[in-house]
């Protein structure tokens, strides 16, 4: 009997979900997998932004953003959540190095809830996550971006397209190269393999930060050349240029 009465219990009273990041139970709110204390310390991004690349234009004076104005990128505009510091980066530094993929979906809780009223992704056709080598995946055991991207796409009811944008290059880590460096470990990185799957279609692509934007606008290109109509780009956080 008492077992039939603690399973009544809690059919009326569930139990609080807890944090994914901090642990502490919270009272859910739109779908979101952390409280309201560590939400409030997320630098989430706030105006002024370029209006290309959605980076807080700090200590610049002109929109587009610098990089914006000597950058060539393939896809056609960046968007981001937060900027790539304080909390957010301890975050995704966990969730992509601490094999911590609840921590991954959790961020993609946070993407999903900034999306649901964006007017700018409602031209998307499909969704399709960064992905990572195969070599990488393994050692890693999933593809954070790929989990990030899961309630976004449950959230704007478009297909999520894991098996059609392939990385054929094994590149560095981005974060120990240099600008340079950069551009060139992620040139010719990635190839689409299902040509019909992006053929006519407005493409969102999905990943955890965005610093410089080489690997998305590889990524971009390559979706473009197998005949994507257009890419936009989307990620959990972005990184700020350094004041001049």
């Amino acid at each position: 009997m008492w077992k039939i009465g603690r399973h009544i219990f809690d059919f009326f009273f569930p139990a609080l979900p807890r944090c994914v990041w901090c642990g502490d139970s919270y009272q859910p709110y739109y779908g979101l997998a952390f409280c309201r204390r560590c939400l409030n310390r997320m630098p989430l991004i706030t105006g002024p932004v370029c209006s290309r690349c959605n980076r807080p234009l700090r200590g610049e004076k002109n929109d587009p953003c610098r990089q914006c104005r000597v950058e060539t990128l393939f896809y056609e505009r960046g968007m981001a959540v937060a900027v790539y510091e304080g909390l957010m980066r301890e975050l995704l530094h966990a969730a992509k190095y601490y094999y911590r993929p609840d921590l991954a979906r959790g961020l993609g809780t946070l993407l999903a809830a900034w999306a649901e009223n964006e007017k700018r992704l409602e031209p998307v056709d499909a969704i399709i996550p960064i992905p990572l080598h195969s070599q990488k995946l393994i050692m890693r055991g999933y593809n954070q971006a790929e989990l990030i991207a899961g309630p976004l796409a449950a959230t704007l009811r478009r297909p999520l397209l894991t098996g059609v944008l392939h990385r054929i290059k094994p590149t560095q880590s981005q974060s120990k190269l240099n600008r340079q460096e950069r551009k060139v470990n992620a040139a010719n990185a990635f190839v689409v393999t299902d040509h019909a799957a992006v053929a006519g279609k407005r493409i969102l692509l999905v990943d955890d930060i965005c610093t410089t934007g080489y690997t998305l606008s590889a990524a971009a290109q390559a979706l473009l050349i197998a005949g994507a109509v257009s890419v936009r780009a989307l990620t959990v956080a972005v990184g700020v240029l350094e004041e001049e």
